[in-house]
């Protein structure tokens, strides 16, 4: 399936909370904030073969953000958020994920197992 962009409302919500928490720790005034979130995504390989992979090719973010104070305490508020975003920081750090499996109750690693020659 080709790569789609796709606008989410609703999934910058988190984001905008963040901001908002910050925004009282900090005592910025902050008024209306909006997010706008466009991606696209994708996969390639085959599925009999195991050689599926997911991509994302973009991830844009646009913030509508009214306040009556100064930017620099704007421009920090953001930092803040971007810095304390779980998600932001585990994508820019993908060496975080560590999977163990049991199959059947037992400790299982699929590395064990390698992928099917489809060469033949």
């Amino acid at each position: 399936r080709p790569p789609r962009s796709t606008p989410l409302y609703s999934s910058a919500a988190s984001d905008v909370y963040k901001r908002q928490r910050y925004a009282q720790m900090m005592k910025i005034d902050l008024g209306e904030v909006k997010a706008h979130i466009a991606y696209g995504f994708g996969a390639h390989g085959s599925v009999l073969a195991q050689t599926v992979q997911a991509r994302c090719e973009k991830l844009e973010i646009h913030y509508d953000i009214e306040s009556t104070d100064k930017p620099a305490k704007i421009a920090g508020l953001i930092r803040n958020a971007r810095n304390g975003c779980y998600v932001r920081q585990t994508i820019g750090n993908p060496e975080l994920f560590l999977d163990t499996i049991n199959l059947n109750g037992q400790p299982f690693n699929p590395e064990d197992y390698p992928p099917p020659d489809t060469k033949s």
